[in-house]
Parts: C-alpha cells; structure tokens; sequence
C-alpha cells in the first residue's frame, strides 16, 4: 500500500530528528558549563584564593566546552545529512510530476525552487533554534531554582519574546506573500526577455519593456520594503527588550545579592542562563522570514507532490512493430470543455512518411505531442507495435521514438551528449545519426566540434544548427516512429531537401513519419496527408491533397475523406 508523502517523508527523516535531539539534548546541557563555571569562580574560588581548584574548574570547563562544541558540530552535520536525505527523496517524484504533467504548464524550476528553499532550511541551520526550543524551560528552572524571582524574570522574558514573533508573523506575511509573486512576475518578464533580446531590439521596444519590468518590480519592491520595516521593527523590540530583561536580571540579582538571598556568583550566572533561555526564540524571530518560506515551500511541495509516485523500475520491452494506430483518438487542452481533435482512428506503419496539415492553432502540435506520449489523449488511445504509449514506460518507450520540435532547445551539454540523449554510447553511433541528418559538417565547423558545449551557457547556436542537431537526436538509435514539427521552418534551401531526404532514408529502413508542416517539398515525399481542420482529422494521398491546395478548389475539403 502506498505511505503518504508527509509519513514517507517522516519515515525517512525519522532517524535524523532522533540523532538530531541527542545531539540537542548533549548541546544544550552544556550551555550550562559557563554560568556554573563562573558561579563556582565567584563563589568558591574567589573566596578560598585556591589556585588549584581555578585551575581544575578551568580544564573541566575547557574539556566539557570541547565535548559542547563537538556535539554542535554534529547535530549540524546531520541537519545537513537530512537536508540530503530529503533532496533524495523528493527531487524523483519532482521530477516525475514535470514528465507527467500531462500538458499542464511547467514548473520544474519552480518545484526544485522549493525544494532547494526547504533543503537550505535544513543545511543551513535555520531549523536548529526549534531543536533547542524544547530545553528552554530547562534553563527557566535553573533560574527558578537560584531565586524565584529571577525565574519570574525568565518566564515574562520568554513569554514576551515569544509574543513577538507571533505578531512579527501575522504583520508580515501578506506583504511577504505579494512581494515574492511581484518579483516573480518581475524575473518572468526579464527570462522573456532573454528569448527574445533581438525582437526587442529590433522593433525598439527595450525602453518600453524595461518600464514595465521596472513598474513589476517596484510593486514587488514596496510590499518587500514594507515587509523589511516591519520585520526589522519587531527584531529590534525583541532584542532590546532582551537587553532590558538582562539589566533586570543583573539588578534584580544585586538586590537580591545585597539582601544576601542569593551570592555574587548567580549574578552573573543568572544573567548567562536568562540568555540561553531567550537565545532560541529570539534567533527564531530573527530569522523567521527565512523560516516562513521554508515552511510555505514545504506546504506547497506536499500538496504538490501528494499522489506523484517517482518512477517505477521496468521490464524493457523489444523493439516494436513499425504499427502506430490510432483509436478514437480525441486530444483535449487542459481546462477545456470540448476536445481540441474529435475522435479519429487510423492506422500507419512503417516506410510510411506522412504530412499533417491544417491551419495555424489547429491542433497540428498538440497532436504532435501527444503522439510522443508527452500529452495524455482526451480519449482513445495511441498503440506503437500493439503496446499503448501512454502505458508504456517513458524510458523505455523513448529509445524508439525520435521527436523534434518546432523550436529545438538543447541541453547544456557536449554535441555527442546531446545527439546521443545523454547516453554511454559510442561516438560512431553519434557520429553516425549526425550523418544521416546532415548535420556532420555543421558539427565539426563548431570549435570543438562533437565536443563542443552548446545550449544554455554554451556556444551559440543558429535556429537551423539546433533543428539540425535536434533531428539527429531524433534519429539517434534509429527510432521506430520519428515525429516532426515543422522540420524545414528554420533551415535554408540547401538544408532543407538534406533534411527531406535524410526523412525518405529512415522510412526506407522502416520508420514510421509524420511531420507537420506546410513545406510542398516534404509533401510531395509524402506518402499521405493528415488534415486537421475544424477539430476533425481528414486524410488523403498526398498527390491528391497538392491538386487539392492549388487547384480551382483549394482549401475546400471535397475529395478528402474523415478518418475513422
């Protein structure tokens, strides 16, 4: 039976709070080493002008402080062993929830975002003041039982410190919450930027978007300001009325001294002990934004992430059939009412290339996509050699599917890498698919040739070198089923028919083909064209579709029959 995220989570860190409170427990009974030093100081040694016992309470203290900070050592190094162990086990279901997303927006980024914010939270320490928040009282006894007065002191001291943390949080969290999506906004608005600096240049447009990137920001800017003063306000109350709190302990502890109800030694003491008591809770107001965030990042991977299961171990299966059916296929945008592509059947196999056709926005990508398996169908399924893809495991069903799509993004990594789809492969293998794509010569123009860095952060690529190199990532392994989009879009008149011939050679070899576009030449090497027009997909041989779209007639659908 499946454990829920928060008990596998539980599970998994159960054995890290464990050693955490030990760690906790050594660490914060130490913290009782210096008051009790530096009452034994005043009280015994200054009394007695004994030299050997200064000496002996000094290497007890130093040896016990050494044991202090060895156990604070380790409780931060199983903070971060945690923060590890969590990252281990969430980031493949993160993962998993970006594969099946079922064409819903992506948020990779955003959830690894969370991830990283909550894992920090562990690594960096920020939740150790909860660990030591438990012994608090601790050290609030300890001052009872030195007078009950100074305990007194103690425990308005902690209720009021704790006060203002509760107020702190319930001040700034809004302005918190809207400044983080403002400057979200803002960092969108700047990536969009990036994709499309020439754009933007070109049509002297940067004045005007950087107005409203700057107009974004200092939304996000004032809710964050707000949020920093009223942060900074309650900080500065909590710390000086701790400061207040240590005067009164002090004075309070020299009336105290003065009517001889307590010695000159827990004066001091007292003080050192009312600061260890307040430390957790005013190091938890210090850094509460900080711990607001993580906590709000652990909610929303928790709801996020609830019913995401990482991916399961598999049996690979054969190489398929060169069959590809389609039954009752309907392709559904997420959030629709009605499907995007009514229900169609059809059937193509090997050696067969074929055009899918039809108007911008019609569903010729959307197919496309889910073809691949990358989109969940609307209902119907689609079946490669009799095993249904959307069934089939991703890594397993990949390595027979080659896709490529209208704007190729690479991963930064080396050519080879990316052609050979981060594989231990052969770089004959890799070398071999450039070839059959027409891209070798492109590649070895490159500096490095096959070896050389591209995508994000890499060497710069033109639209038609990343198509190029693309459709050698889609024929690498030499795929049952290769799927395009608009694959000559970016590609000039000599590229174009290499490409087109490069499609005929791998359905020589018993590939199947479909690409959408609206290039005649790639029609005309079509064996049939798929139409999507008004949610219907039509089909029809594809000389007979070209007399069609330049005929008297064209773009009339007579002569094209429905598929199914």
């Amino acid at each position: 039976m499946k454990q829920p995220l928060q008990l596998q989570v539980r599970t998994a860190l159960q054995p890290y709070a464990v050693a955490l409170l030990g760690f906790s427990l050594v660490s914060n009974i130490l913290l009782l080493v210096s008051p009790l030093y530096m009452l034994q100081v005043y009280d015994r040694v200054l009394s007695s002008g004994s030299v050997d016992t200064l000496v002996l309470l000094t290497v007890i203290a130093v040896f016990l402080l050494a044991v202090y900070g060895a156990a604070e050592a380790g409780r931060r190094r199983v903070a971060a062993l945690a923060g590890a162990r969590l990252e281990e086990l969430l980031a493949p279901k993160v993962f998993s929830r970006f594969e099946n997303s079922n064409g819903e927006p992506p948020r990779l980024s955003h959830d690894l975002a969370m991830l990283g914010r909550v894992q920090n939270a562990l690594q960096s320490g920020t939740v150790l003041p909860f660990m030591d928040l438990p012994f608090a009282p601790l050290f609030i006894v300890v001052l009872f039982l030195i007078h009950p007065f100074l305990g007194v002191l103690g425990l308005v001291g902690a209720a009021f410190v704790f006060s203002v943390a509760v107020i702190a949080e319930m001040t700034t969290r809004q302005s918190s919450t809207f400044s983080a999506a403002a400057s979200s906004g803002a960092t969108e608005l700047a990536t969009g930027m990036e994709r499309q600096r020439s754009a933007m240049i070109g049509m002297g447009l940067m004045r005007k978007v950087f107005a409203k990137w700057r107009a974004a920001k200092m939304i996000g800017q004032n809710f964050s300001l707000s949020a920093a003063k009223d942060d900074g306000k309650f900080t500065a109350i909590s710390r000086s009325g701790r400061q207040v709190l240590q005067i009164l302990v002090l004075g309070g502890g020299a009336a105290l001294a003065l009517s001889q109800e307590i010695s000159p030694g827990a004066i001091v003491a007292s003080s050192i002990i009312l600061a260890r008591a307040l430390g957790p809770v005013d190091q938890i107001v210090g850094g509460w934004r900080n711990i607001v965030q993580a906590w709000d990042a652990w909610k929303t991977l928790r709801d996020e992430l609830k019913d995401v299961d990482e991916n399961q171990a598999f049996t690979p299966l054969p190489r398929p059939k060169a069959i590809l059916e389609f039954d009752r296929l309907s392709v559904r945008v997420p959030g629709a009412n009605e499907p995007l592509i009514r229900p169609f059947s059809y059937t193509a196999e090997g050696g067969q290339i074929i055009a899918l056709a039809g108007g911008n926005g019609c569903g010729k990508t959307t197919l496309l996509q889910t073809m691949s398996g990358a989109w969940i169908p609307g209902s119907g399924t689609v079946s490669l050699g009799g095993r249904a893809l959307h069934e089939w495991d991703g890594g397993d069903r990949g390595q027979h599917v080659g896709y490529v799509p209208q704007d190729v993004e690479l991963l930064p990594a080396t050519v080879t890498e990316n052609i050979g789809r981060l594989g231990d492969v052969s770089s004959e293998s890799v070398v071999e698919a450039a070839q059959a794509a027409g891209a070798h010569d492109v590649i070895v123009a490159l500096p490095d040739g096959y070896d050389t860095k591209i995508g994000p952060g890499g060497a710069h690529l033109s639209a038609g070198q990343r198509q190029l190199i693309g459709l050698a990532r889609a024929l690498f392994g030499k795929p049952v089923l290769i799927l395009l989009d608009e694959p000559t879009a970016n590609l000039d008149a000599a590229a174009a028919p290499a490409l087109i011939a490069a499609l005929a050679d791998a359905a020589n070899e018993g590939a199947i083909i479909i690409a959408s576009t609206h290039d005649r030449r790639l029609i005309e090497t079509s064996s049939t064209v798929l139409l999507v027009r008004n949610g219907n997909v039509l089909a029809a041989p594809a000389d007979q579709y070209l007399k069609l779209a330049t005929g008297p007639g064209a773009g009339k659908p007579g002569g094209q029959g429905a598929v199914g």
